[in-house]
């Protein structure tokens, strides 16, 4: 697998990856980020914020841990450990603060 074949390769699952996650978490993450935010006016803030770092977190992982040009096989497959890694990482940071928000 040549270098740009790879790269590509690792931005489209880490993007897959974050696209699940966020079709399934989206309508939720709103709901709790309406309740946190009291004016409603930064909701949209900080909805958009989340969703930008639930792409570039996982994204940025998939890349720092892409191999050089190798089986196509090994490459999806760290692209995909990588980007799983930096998805869990970054819901559980949301998590923790929004779980700390709603304790105050």
């Amino acid at each position: 697998m040549n270098g740009l074949v790879s790269l590509s390769s690792t931005i489209a699952v880490s993007f897959l990856v974050s696209t699940v996650v966020l079709l399934i978490l989206v309508k939720p993450l709103k709901q709790v980020l309406a309740m946190l935010c009291r004016s409603g006016e930064s909701t949209p803030f900080w909805v958009a914020f989340t969703i930008v770092m639930l792409y570039a977190v996982p994204l940025f992982f998939a890349l720092m841990w892409a191999p050089i040009p190798t089986e196509a096989v090994f490459t999806l497959r760290v692209a995909l450990l990588a980007s799983l890694f930096g998805t869990i990482g970054g819901l559980v940071i949301i998590g923790l603060k929004i779980a700390n928000a709603r304790q105050i």
